[in-house]
């Protein structure tokens, strides 16, 4: 099981989990997004120096910092 930071880009995902070390105020707002069991995702770019990622979830487009997306893990 790998996390968001270590996804190749272009590849389609699927989302497995989202860590329990997020706060809880980050992860329901993560579940409110979008980011649940099951959901498909595609990391689109990520930046110079890896402090975000540009990913496409659901039909749009959302940037994440790289912290909040270690915990995010997925299943190819």
């Amino acid at each position: 099981m790998n996390n968001l930071n270590t996804c190749k880009i272009g590849k389609l995902y699927t989302i497995d989990a989202i860590g329990e070390q997020l706060p809880l105020k980050i992860r329901r707002r993560m579940y409110d997004l979008g980011f649940i069991n099951g959901q498909k995702i595609k990391v689109v770019r990520k930046s110079l120096l890896k402090k975000a990622i540009l990913i496409e979830i659901r039909g749009y487009t959302l940037s994440l910092r790289s912290t909040i997306a270690e915990f995010i893990y997925l299943k190819s």
